[in-house]
């Protein structure tokens, strides 16, 4: 097959084919070139520069029919803007650096039928890949570099496989992957990504069609996956995420087909703000955080389990109003200082832990709320520990008497005394047998006067049920009056036995109406 092929050649001046069609193969292997080489517009077989150094390459909307294949190459920016490459594109091992303040690789728009392998590239200035497609994108263990803009532009990139950049070092501008689109798995294992002007991983609205896996990846400038699509899970298990502003990982709105891992041994330095996510799966809460101001955000957000067992060092606060969550892992060690609770739904806690332990739990609210006291009792209840339920009821009446009018706090103080707003109902009766036994003792010792000569005898214990409880005629109260001090004695006991009757009633009544359910 005819062809061109120089291997080793020194080229003095400008290789120019813009606007060229070449039908047979071009190759330039380890070649150098003192000029730049222009390959715009043209419609070539196959390229190969493969080991050449050269001060620029222009191969802007170039189309190629196989492989363009610039491994090795060392020199300035490469341009593939609106390229076509129908095979491979191949950037292993390149070094480029831009001669301004722009990209190293400047491929938007580009498309390749096949994979855009870069391994092992380093490229001072960055790489743009806005708007391209390949089948598969790698650059693993690359290095890249910028000031002015993101080190690794991928906004609208769409790749129908995988996106790998595990053990990825990048310096700068972070990666851009707004409204990007990848097929299969993205990959950022071992990756350390700085950035230092905006988010080290900025990848709002992406569509990933299987999972993000970044263990043990270093982040300085935070993740944000704002409504993000995730087909899979969401690996970071062990890793370094320290935070642009306050945020460390940022992800409102995101759907989490599966698991959100930031346990085993991950460290976070910042918030994590997930209101509104859906993760169908476990949201494992890092290891550490690092802030005493740090909060978890989960408002509004749907989770299949929250695991906050495993958590060593706790947020300042962890945010789950109006959340929904199917089970929470968690144990007294790893609750953070403040929990807000308004609107939480959960099917499930575990370890199961008595209510006298949970209650702590809810008062590390900032207010009181009523619906997180009564999920708490209807969950106990729905286990049948109806004892723990009235628990948390009772908790529930002492912590609302604290913002209550004077009047309902003082009422509040008497029905807890008496009967424990109706969930001690033991009580009554003890108050009942105490102030009979001392009323019947007083008349005993001081009997009051018959109304008739020919009344029945006098019995104490009868004249102080009667005295006492308004429902019952014993005929000891109309058959004899006290006299005296006696008859404040009387007076005092009636109106202890109406207020300790209407107590009794209205808190019988409450629990039958909470046990009805």
């Amino acid at each position: 097959m005819p062809r061109l092929h120089l291997i080793g050649a020194n080229i003095t001046g400008h290789l120019q084919l813009s606007h060229a069609t070449v039908k047979i193969p071009i190759a330039f292997v380890d070649c150098h070139f003192n000029g730049s080489v222009d390959l715009s517009d043209s419609s070539l077989c196959s390229v190969d520069l493969t080991g050449s150094s050269l001060p620029a390459l222009n191969a802007d909307r170039l189309k190629v029919e196989g492989d363009l294949k610039l491994a090795r190459i060392v020199g300035g920016a490469v341009s593939l803007f609106r390229s076509d490459i129908s095979g491979d594109v191949w950037l292993n091992g390149a070094e480029l650096v831009s001669d301004d303040a722009g990209f190293a690789l400047r491929a938007p728009q580009l498309h390749v039928g096949g994979g855009l392998y870069a391994r092992a590239i380093s490229a001072a200035g960055g790489i743009n890949l806005w708007g391209a497609q390949a089948f598969t994108l790698e650059v693993i263990k690359g290095r890249l570099s910028s000031v002015n803009h993101a080190a690794l532009r991928c906004d609208g990139l769409r790749i129908a496989q995988d996106l790998h950049c595990s053990e990825l070092s990048v310096d700068g501008g972070g990666i851009s992957l707004f409204g990007a689109t990848i097929g299969g798995q993205f990959w950022l294992n071992k990756a350390v990504i700085h950035s230092h002007t905006s988010w080290a991983v900025s990848a709002a609205s992406v569509r990933v069609g299987g999972g993000i896996y970044g263990n043990a990846v270093k982040t300085q400038g935070g993740v944000n996956l704002f409504a993000a699509s995730v087909g899979e899970s969401i690996e970071l298990s062990g890793c370094t995420l320290a935070a642009h502003g306050n945020h460390a990982l940022r992800a409102p709105g995101a759907r989490i087909e599966a698991s959100l891992n930031l346990g085993d041994g991950a460290t976070v330095t910042g918030d994590v703000t997930l209101p509104r996510a859906e993760i169908k799966g476990t949201l494992h809460l890092p290891t550490s955080i690092s802030t005493d101001t740090s909060t978890i955000d989960l408002q509004h957000a749907t989770v299949g389990v929250l695991d906050m067992a495993s958590t060593n060092t706790q947020p300042s606060t962890c945010d789950l109003r109006g959340a929904t969550i199917g089970r929470i892992d968690d144990s007294p060690t790893s609750w953070p200082a403040r929990i807000e609770l308004d609107g939480l739904t959960y099917q499930d806690l575990r370890p199961l832990l008595p209510a006298t332990q949970r209650l702590a739990w809810l008062n590390r609210s900032s207010e009181y709320i009523p619906h997180a006291y009564e999920r708490l009792a209807t969950y106990y209840r729905q286990l049948g520990h109806d004892d723990d339920a009235y628990t948390v009821q009772l908790a529930r009446h002492r912590r609302r008497r604290g913002y209550a009018q004077l009047p309902a706090r003082l009422w509040g103080y008497f029905e807890d005394l008496t009967v424990g707003y109706g969930y001690r109902p033991g009580r009554a009766l003890s108050w009942l047998l105490a102030l009979t036994t001392l009323v019947a003792i007083v008349f005993a010792a001081v009997p009051p006067q018959p109304v008739r000569a020919n009344g029945p005898a006098f019995q104490p214990v009868a004249f102080a049920l009667d005295v006492i409880l308004p429902i019952l005629d014993l005929g000891q109260e109309k058959a004899f009056t006290p006299s005296g001090n006696t008859a404040w004695v009387a007076w005092a006991s009636a109106i202890a036995g109406w207020l300790l009757a209407t107590t009794v009633v209205a808190g019988i009544t409450r629990r039958l109406s909470r046990s009805g359910r």
